[in-house]
């Protein structure tokens, strides 16, 4: 049952057509981190907030993360993004009220379609599947797996290819550790095995995050257990 005492609305506008909107946000004491699995998805009490992370222009359909959604756009993008966004599954529909899991997929998917045609970082795509791996978990998804595997190709494209910290906030460290976990949780335990050496060769002493790095040396001996148990 929809509890709107849970949430509350931002005004927003559309970096593309310029649209004024309101956008449903969940409070903060709407929800509370249970667990966190070693692949860095939450368990929460309360209402799951990926449910509410992508934001969806209720008129032309531009959706993004909800931190990055009226980041400036370039006049080629926003004319690229005009064009491509008449032909996209959430033109012209509001999804900015509640959401169950399906509406949420749907937003997110809507965020990557938005990502390919503007040409956004790696680094955000990677961070859209991650969030859809996290809600399907914890939705019981059968396509758990497919965003994990499509999070892993874009965070191995943003560590080749971008400047870290990733969008400012994450480490190489904690990269590698996201990458490994991943591989890991789908049982690609060479693959997993790989980035966890190479984290530890490049940076024995943890100099560059010394908390990511305890996190690659833990999950390193949950990996050890799992082939000796083999």
């Amino acid at each position: 049952m929809f509890d709107k005492n849970k949430f509350f609305q931002t005004d927003l506008v559309c970096p593309v057509c310029k649209a004024k909107f309101k956008q449903l946000k969940l409070k903060t004491s709407a929800f509370r981190i249970k667990t966190r699995d070693i692949d860095m998805c939450n368990t929460y009490e309360g209402i799951n907030p990926n449910l509410y992370s992508p934001v969806v222009c209720p008129e032309c359909g531009y959706a993004n993360l909800d931190h990055s959604f009226q980041n400036n756009l370039s006049d080629v993008v926003i004319t690229l993004l005009q064009k491509e966004l008449p032909k996209s599954k959430l033109y012209k529909i509001d999804v900015t009220g509640e959401r169950d899991y399906v509406r949420a997929i749907d937003a997110y998917e809507q965020a990557i379609y938005c990502a390919n045609i503007a040409g956004h970082s790696a680094s955000l795509l990677a961070g859209i599947y991650f969030r859809m791996t996290c809600l399907a978990k914890s939705f019981g998804s059968s396509d758990e797996d497919e965003y994990r595997q499509k999070a892993i190709e874009f965070y191995e494209k943003a560590y080749d290819h971008e400047e870290f910290p990733l969008g400012g906030k994450m480490s190489q460290t904690l990269v590698e550790y996201m990458i490994a976990s991943m591989y890991f949780k789908l049982n690609k335990l060479e693959q997993a095995i790989y980035w966890l050496n190479f984290s530890i060769s490049r940076d024995p002493k943890g100099l560059t995050d010394p908390k990511a790095h305890a996190m690659i040396k833990e999950l390193w001996m949950t990996v050890k257990s799992v082939i000796k148990n083999k």
